[in-house]
């Protein structure tokens, strides 16, 4: 892995501002760096991503990933006490210090995800559904277009179809538009469940309860779905076979379009923390999730490799 320089002076800008990040002079936390960091990511075991650039040890990180074929990452840090969404994005070979996107605002905006085609980006916040109004004591999911200018622009709630009186949070969203995400509806056998609304004619149809191989009794939650809706990760408390209190699990689609049992991800991936909030590169590059292990929310990530190797193990059973 290539060593990285930083940058410890802020009195080097860019001459244009990041696109996307609020509207500021930015320094830089690469001084030199292509694509991705210039890093590669661990193919045995995951492990800590940026460590002391992105991920710090006083403070609390989650949900990230790379797009636009690594030139630009997404997180969640918290400001003022909220979660926000933060971006990094590579200019000229440097890459400007991470900062709020645009439409920032002061309210909570968490566990995003950015639709495989690059153009919308969806995420759980309490702002209110109307503008003007106070915010709300729970999460609703928005979404915010990217414009041409590279900004996002003003998010939209998603309406009644998919918000409801409970919480909804962690969309994803595979490359026909249909929406995974979860809440704590009281529907299925736990308190926390997966949903699925397919998108059609440009609308979200009312959302559905993934089947059993998915959802349990326990709290399900922070689902990943592949673009091409080959497999889903996600999130899940307490089972048998969980090695901490929060484990990832993975599903495949099978030869009839059925998902199969949920597999642990194993070792490679979980430990005696908690594991949360899977994601996958634009590209299909690397595998980024959110471990507690070293006590605050820390992004790790690992070669995405890894996920063709657990469809083997399962297909092979």
């Amino acid at each position: 892995m290539r060593t990285i320089a930083l940058i410890f002076s802020v009195n080097i800008f860019c001459l244009n501002s990041c696109p996307g990040q609020q509207r500021e002079n930015n320094d830089f936390i690469l001084s030199s760096a292509g694509a991705y960091f210039d890093q590669e990511a661990p193919v045995d075991v995951a492990g800590l991503f940026m460590n002391e650039v992105i991920s710090k040890y006083s403070e609390a990180e989650m949900c990230g990933t790379f797009s636009e074929n690594g030139t630009a990452f997404y997180y969640n840090a918290e400001l003022n006490g909220n979660w926000t969404i933060f971006l990094t994005s590579m200019i000229d070979g440097k890459w400007c210090t991470p900062k709020p996107i645009g439409f920032t605002d002061g309210f909570t905006d968490r566990d995003f995800t950015i639709s495989p085609d690059g153009r919308y980006l969806y995420f759980g916040s309490n702002r209110p559904r109307t503008k003007g109004e106070v915010k709300q004591q729970k999460l609703d999911l928005f979404v915010s277009k990217k414009m041409a200018t590279g900004d996002w622009s003003e998010p939209t709630n998603l309406g009644s179809t998919i918000n409801t009186e409970y919480s909804e949070n962690y969309p994803s969203i595979d490359s026909a538009g249909n929406l995974y995400f979860f809440s704590n509806r009281n529907e299925g056998l736990g308190k926390c469940e997966i949903y699925m609304s397919v998108r059609r004619n440009g609308q979200f149809e009312e959302p559905k309860l993934l089947d059993d191989n998915i959802n349990s009794d326990k709290n399900d939650w922070d689902s990943f779905i592949a673009k091409d809706n080959s497999y889903i990760i996600f999130s899940s408390q307490n089972r048998d076979d969980t090695m901490g209190l929060q484990d990832l699990y993975i599903s495949f689609k099978d030869k009839n379009g059925k998902w199969t049992e949920a597999l642990n991800m194993g070792s490679r991936v979980n430990s005696t923390a908690d594991e949360i909030c899977p994601n996958v590169s634009s590209d299909g590059k690397y595998f980024f999730f959110t471990s507690r292990r070293r006590g605050l929310a820390d992004i790790f990530w690992i070669d995405a490799g890894i996920i063709e190797d657990l469809r083997i193990k399962r297909m092979s059973k």
